[in-house]
């Protein structure tokens, strides 16, 4: 029964457009992950009857989700399923406008808190110190072994792997998705797809960013990884040829080598990694923001400047900040 949702579900976000246009490729993969997600929230459900209970879907969700936009996602994904299965029953629209109501809550504390720039108890405990850094990086690092022999040896490679592709590049999740090629291989890429290349002559590893949540605004990119990680990537790389004998490489699989990772199981990952080194969950939307916040003096600058100014931080940066200009102050 659970396949039969799940396909229904599928079909029914492959056709789904949103302000008219067509949800993207990486997109219906992300909603696909995130819906059977939600049906392990409901203990493994097999049907989605579990929707219409909305009192306690939402006592569910709370319990579940102290992420206040991953809660957010979670709603916005149960009203894509309402649409799914219920659109034309009696109570659609009331169950429809229950849960609208929270997510319009839920948004209203988003902005709320985004607007104060003062970190929740969740971000506290979840950012680093120097010396909790210090020491994953230093544990993660003594766990890699010379030769890749078996699964746990793969695990511990993948972790020092991930860790330090966040720690010296914090992005979103997208890289999750990524196939995992030889340069040479470059000019068969598909143009929707997400790559890690390895560059074994110059040794360097480059990451293709095609499918990311600001492609709208930044287009393609191509990120070059710390050159201190090629070793390790090109390990990675080795092994899955050499010894698992992968023809189509995707850059992360799951345990049973077989499977792509997805944004989902990232996420667990890195989380887990602080989980067994201190004993604490991470976040990887925590490391985005502990690395943002690295400016926080000269961004509360900046917006004291724009409000004297009577204009937006995005005015400021955008319209008047100019450079060679002559300096009032010196």
């Amino acid at each position: 029964m659970a396949n039969i949702i799940k396909t229904q579900f599928h079909d029914f976000i492959k056709i789904k457009k949103h302000k008219g246009i067509p949800i993207s490729t990486q997109s219906i993969k992300i909603y696909e992950s995130q819906f059977n997600s939600l049906l392990e929230t409901f203990d493994k459900a097999t049907t989605s009857k579990f929707l219409l209970n909305t009192e306690n879907v939402l006592n569910v969700l709370k319990k579940s989700f102290t992420n206040i936009n991953t809660l957010k996602l979670k709603v916005n994904i149960i009203l894509m399923a309402l649409e799914c299965f219920y659109s034309k029953t009696k109570n659609y629209e009331k169950n429809k406008e229950i849960y609208n109501e929270y997510l319009t809550n839920i948004i209203k504390d988003i902005k709320e808190q985004a607007n104060s720039h003062i970190a929740s108890q969740t971000q506290i405990e979840k950012s680093l110190s120097k010396e909790e850094n210090e020491l994953i990086i230093n544990t993660l690092k003594k766990n890699v072994k010379h030769s890749i022999k078996d699964n746990d040896d793969l695990e511990d490679l993948k972790q020092y792997i991930i860790y330090m592709i966040f720690e010296n590049n914090p992005m979103r999740t997208d890289i999750s998705t990524s196939k995992f090629i030889l340069i040479k291989d470059k000019p068969k890429m598909q143009t929707d797809q997400n790559y890690i290349i390895l560059d074994k002559q110059n040794k360097d590893v480059i990451y293709v960013q095609v499918n990311y949540k600001t492609k709208k605004h930044y287009e393609e990119n191509e990120i070059t990884l710390h050159k201190d990680l090629y070793k390790y990537i090109a390990k990675l790389y080795n092994y899955y040829n050499n010894k698992l004998k992968i023809k189509n490489k995707y850059f992360l699989f799951q345990k049973d080598n077989k499977t792509p990772f997805n944004e989902n199981n990232l996420s667990k990952f890195y989380t887990n990694i602080g989980n067994e080194i201190l004993k604490k969950p991470i976040s990887i939307h925590v490391n985005r923001t502990q690395y943002a916040s690295l400016d926080g003096d000269s961004i509360d600058i900046l917006e004291e400047k724009a409000k004297k100014q009577n204009h937006s931080m995005n005015v400021h940066t955008t319209t008047y900040y100019k450079r060679g200009l002559k300096s009032k102050q010196e």
